[in-house]
């Protein structure tokens, strides 16, 4: 049956994304990673064919709360495409906005309104729909599930994989998740298979019931949350390939790097310690511990500080409920040093700032500091700008935001070791489609529809504060030497 396109709704439940909030939240995923969806490459097949694949019609389900409406269960990526040829304005922040713009005309003329549609119910379109999107289940022509999408659904049928198992497990005791979710994508495989490890259970005492549960075998969720962060962690590092787990000795030598985090059930022994010679189960780790950082560098991931520092508060040893993480109320975290007085009071305002009662400005503000920031390190240093033309400086209209940080880069990390710079480094590589990058900040200052949550503003801060802190420890270093 045809239905007025107007009428049919992005699915909120979508596999792609998981459950957001509002159809908004779910086209602003879709729109804003045109590498993964490419809805606007299918906006613009749409116009060149005038019209979809009448080969292949969208499946819907009546929506139950509001009659005469209906929700896109096969074909959200069509129907975003169709609304946003439509409405241009909903790309706005959106990396292919002007794409739209361009085609927006040259839809209308189709006159597009209405799209062929099956109308079934969510367990009756599930197995049309999987056969679409999972590798090597055909879809000729479909953007396949990528492996977050697919352990989702696999999870919607209780069939649960164990690296989804354990970010759940994260997210359910406070700690933001997502950014693992993202460096682990490419390697699920890899990592399912280290944590299907034997020793998971008979050395770090975690045990991954066929429920999608995962149980600490000493009952300490606080204990287990630092375990399975640092652990996660590590292996959404670019060092963790599967040529370094691909055994079970392999693996077993990975895992035994997080023994000062076990959560074995203490032997009835005296003192109550880890038979496998780890710390005491429930204790905390000693200052050199991973926990924090699970072999990354300072500073980075969470809106406390490095990666990794989004932990659960720890109480005393014992304690079975962990507590969710209390953002940081100011911007700026604490700790540069800063010469330049116009800078160090610019520094001091931020420190000040406060996140959660002005957002605009709290994401609209980390790149002007950033890119002041990395145009004073520039000057100082004496690096010559990119345009070699006489009188030419690195505050020059045009100069765009990654070569100040790609040049900024290649004085502090020139052989690219420097993990904590990883972010800063996506900036100068022009990466797109996450919170720190550059479209995201642009977005901040430019699109009127953009608002980062609260710990989303935090966390672009403390991915910038490694590179800022490397940055002015540079400068007094030199300023010490003359």
């Amino acid at each position: 049956m045809k239905i007025d396109i107007a009428s049919i709704f992005l699915d909120v439940q979508n596999f792609r994304h998981g459950e957001a909030k509002t159809e908004k939240d779910a086209l602003h995923f879709l729109l804003s990673d045109e590498k993964t969806h490419k809805v606007a490459e299918l906006a613009d097949d749409i116009v060149e064919q005038n019209g979809l694949d009448p080969s292949s019609l969208l499946i819907v389900a009546e929506d139950e709360d509001n009659p005469g409406q209906y929700i896109a269960l096969e074909g959200n990526r069509r129907i975003a495409a169709l609304k946003t040829l439509m409405t241009p304005d909903l790309a706005l922040g959106a990396p292919t906005y002007a794409q739209f713009k361009a085609l927006h005309q040259r839809f209308l003329a189709l006159n597009i309104s209405q799209v062929e549609c099956v109308v079934l119910d969510r367990q009756e379109a599930a197995t049309w729909i999987k056969r679409k999107h999972y590798k090597g289940m055909g879809g000729a022509g479909v953007v396949p599930w990528n492996a977050v999408a697919t352990a989702r659904s696999d999870a919607s049928e209780g069939r649960f994989t164990r690296w989804m198992t354990a970010l759940a497990f994260l997210e359910e005791n406070g700690v933001d998740a997502e950014d693992i979710r993202d460096r682990i994508a490419s390697k699920t495989t890899t990592v399912e298979r280290v944590l299907s490890s034997n020793y998971m259970a008979t050395g770090l005492g975690l045990s991954f019931g066929k429920s999608g549960k995962l149980t600490p075998a000493n009952g300490d969720a606080t204990s287990a949350v630092r375990l399975v962060q640092a652990l996660m962690e590590a292996m959404s590092e670019r060092e963790f390939v599967e040529t370094k787990v691909s055994n079970a000795a392999q693996q077993q030598t990975f895992l035994e790097t997080f023994l000062h985090l076990s959560v074995k059930k203490p032997d009835a022994k005296v003192g109550g310690g880890s038979s496998d010679g780890g710390a005491p189960s429930g204790g905390s780790s000693g200052p050199g511990g991973k926990a924090a950082s699970g072999g990354a560098g300072a500073g980075g991931g969470g809106p406390t500080g490095g990666k990794g520092s989004r932990t659960a508060s720890t109480g005393s040893a014992g304690t079975t409920r962990s507590k969710p993480v209390k953002l940081r109320k100011h911007l700026a975290k604490s700790g540069l040093q800063i010469s330049n007085a116009s800078l160090n009071k610019f520094y001091s305002e931020l420190r000040s700032l406060n996140v959660e009662k002005n957002p605009h400005i709290s994401s609209a503000i980390i790149r002007v500091f950033v890119e002041k920031s990395s145009a004073y390190f520039l000057d100082f240093m004496a690096i010559p700008p990119l345009n070699k033309n006489a009188g030419a400086t690195w505050n020059d209209y045009g100069v765009k935001f990654k070569d100040k940080v790609g040049a900024v880069l290649g004085k502090l990390d020139p052989k690219k070791k420097d993990q904590s710079l990883s972010y800063a480094r996506d900036v100068a590589n022009g990466n797109t489609d996450k919170v720190h990058t550059a479209d995201h900040l642009n977005s901040a200052i430019h699109s009127h529809l953009a608002l980062p949550s609260h710990a989303e503003i935090v966390t672009i801060w403390d991915r910038f504060h490694p590179y800022l802190l490397a940055l002015f420890n540079e400068i007094e270093k030199m300023q010490q030497q003359s």
